[in-house]
């Protein structure tokens, strides 16, 4: 039976862990329920009864206190069916005994790990006055000891030490890593192990610079770890997940070994322990310095509707002079030169191509006309002039800012091939990502996932938008670019950068230290430093005389040199017409005498 100093005891334990809620397990009438009950109650402590062979389910409540006594029989094979969650942080056990040995070697058969709350109640030789001990697993399910610590006393007044739990003692935890690249000339260990990123090594969602986070934690908290491969994150199949998430789900591993992006449907199954870094992805192009294409450089000086104004001007101007051409009134002596319509169109075209023009009449209205009209054209012709070289030869404004302008670009578009690329676009509903994709990625008659390599020589090359990792991109950039390539590149932004997470099994009785040991590496400054060593910064643009000078190649001047052979082929072909017109139909010759 709980004598009164012992549930002063309780009350004692109770407010200095803030527990307002409690369940009192007993096994008969005899015990003194009630009595206890109102005592815990009138000092604002809301307790519960219920007896051990009744179901022990309770919820509701942020902490449980729960109380009960080892001289009630059968305690323990009671205690086998109660759910082993009811044994986390969530509840403060007080267990009152007679015998420690025995009650320790009971206790050590049940999953009562580092974060639990169990505290044993023995009598001691005085009276009223009670001994504690605290006791747990280090790793119930991962080959721990079981450990059993004098904590306090009770002599009418509390003494209680405060939890500490730092020291694993050498547990071993399974630790499944995430590599899907292959590993050539080396072992899965060696290949984790490296310290510095080498020329063919990148830490693509920061697989390294995590695994050297775990050998830290190791290393504070004593524990080591058993290391397994898996080529996946986590996604659904089959209505289960595979790789690290399924390995944590099924509890064939206790820590990720590799960091995992938020996500809803695998909060469910893992739990989510302490942000480290942020994964930013996005497309990298060379922006190209026509967006619309070669075919238009000739015309985009001018808008639309400034070209359809200026061709409305010469025709008018055309209908006008022939007209005037025609009218008698307006002939003179000596203007016996050609007064055909074609004549009024002829001249239009030799104005506006600075050529002159043979038309001479001695008409003022017709010499006012032919004078704006050369007027007019050498306005249009310098300003058309200068504004097509300075395109061609200025630095090219940044016109593809989004996603939807890179849909509209003639650019072709691929993604790195990786798993969480493939799952993005069956799961989202961005409608601009979906039809970039079925028109530039994934088509009937190309299917562009490459490697971060080939992706990369084709940005290179031009014309070409790959997503990838920028960790990833920028190390490729650094050693195969040149400086102007590099001026040149260009991200959009498919979907916003990702924040990745440390991963455990749900309810994890090794949560608190991941989530402090990680808190404890951020303040002194070594997620910085590993950063800093693996992750590449973007490489600068450096405006060297080789970057600052546009040349003009034979690719812009190309639209004036097929619009010249396509005049000559249509000239040749009118020839040849005539040739055989000729031939074919000769009108005969009449001599006469």
């Amino acid at each position: 039976m709980w004598h009164v100093s012992a549930i002063y005891l309780i009350i004692g334990i109770f407010k200095l862990k803030n527990i307002e809620n409690g369940i009192i397990l007993y096994c008969n009438n005899n015990y003194n329920v009630v009595s206890n009950q109102k005592v815990l109650n009138y000092n604002n402590i809301k307790v519960s009864t219920l007896k051990l062979d009744m179901s022990f389910t309770h919820t509701g409540f942020s902490k449980i206190g729960v109380i009960l006594d080892t001289s009630c029989e059968f305690w323990s094979t009671s205690l086998g069916f109660i759910d082993e969650s009811y044994f986390g942080s969530s509840y403060i056990w007080l267990i009152r005994t007679d015998d420690l040995a025995s009650t320790v070697a009971t206790l050590s058969k049940f999953p009562i790990e580092i974060n639990s709350d169990v505290i044993l109640i023995t009598r001691s030789g005085e009276k009223y006055m009670f001994e504690l001990h605290e006791v747990y697993n280090k790793g119930f399910y991962t080959k721990g000891s079981f450990v059993v610590n004098h904590v306090g006393h009770w002599d009418s007044k509390l003494y209680l030490k405060k939890k500490k739990r730092y020291d694993l003692m050498g547990v071993v935890l399974k630790c499944v890593v995430v590599v899907v690249d292959p590993i050539i000339n080396q072992t899965f260990e060696h290949y984790l192990e490296q310290t510095r990123p080498e020329d063919s090594i990148v830490d693509s969602l920061h697989k390294l610079k995590f695994f050297t986070l775990v050998k830290y934690l190791a290393n504070i908290f004593n524990f080591s770890y058993e290391l397994r491969r898996t080529n996946s994150w986590g996604y659904l199949r089959n209505g289960s997940f595979d790789g690290m998430v399924g390995s944590l789900q099924r509890r064939e591993a206790d820590i990720g070994g590799t960091p995992i992006f938020y996500r809803s449907d695998r909060a469910k199954f893992i739990d989510y322990i302490t942000p480290t870094w942020q994964s930013r992805p996005c497309f990298i192009l060379r922006h190209p310095k026509y967006p619309g294409g070669f075919s238009t450089i000739y015309t985009r000086p001018l808008t639309d509707i400034v070209w359809y104004c200026i061709i409305g001007i010469l025709a008018a101007i055309g209908v006008t002079l022939g007209v005037m051409l025609k009218l008698k009134i307006l002939r003179e002596p000596g203007d016996d030169g050609d007064s055909s319509t074609s004549m009024a169109f002829i001249f239009i075209f030799s104005a506006v191509s600075q050529q002159g023009s043979t038309l001479d009449r001695g008409s003022l209205a017709m010499k006012i006309i032919i004078f704006m009209t050369f007027v007019f054209s050498l306005t249009l012709y310098q300003y058309y002039n200068a504004t097509v070289v300075s395109t061609l030869l200025r630095e090219p404004p940044k016109s593809i800012r989004n996603l939807k302008d890179l849909l509209n670009s003639n650019l072709k578009a691929g993604v790195e091939d990786v798993l969480y690329n493939t799952d993005y676009f069956k799961r989202t509903t961005d409608p601009v990502a979906l039809e970039l994709y079925h028109q530039k990625i994934a088509t009937s008659r190309h299917y562009n996932f490459f490697t971060p390599e080939q992706g990369m020589s084709l940005v290179k090359a031009g014309g070409f938008a790959f997503h990838v990792d920028s960790v990833t991109a920028y190390r490729i950039m650094k050693r195969t670019f040149s400086e102007r390539e590099i001026c040149d590149a260009h991200e959009i932004q498919l979907y916003p950068p990702q924040t990745m997470a440390a991963a455990l099994t749900k309810h994890s009785p090794y949560r608190e230290h991941v989530a402090v040991g990680i808190r404890k590496i951020y303040e002194a400054g070594l997620m910085h430093r590993l950063k800093s060593i693996w992750d590449e910064p973007k490489p600068p643009c450096v405006h060297t005389p080789d970057t600052s000078i546009f040349n003009v190649t034979l690719r812009e001047f190309s639209s004036a040199l097929i619009l010249l052979a396509f005049g000559i082929a249509l000239a040749i072909v009118i020839l040849m017409g005539e040739i055989a017109f000729y031939k074919y139909k000769e009108v005969p010759i009449e001599f006469r005498h």
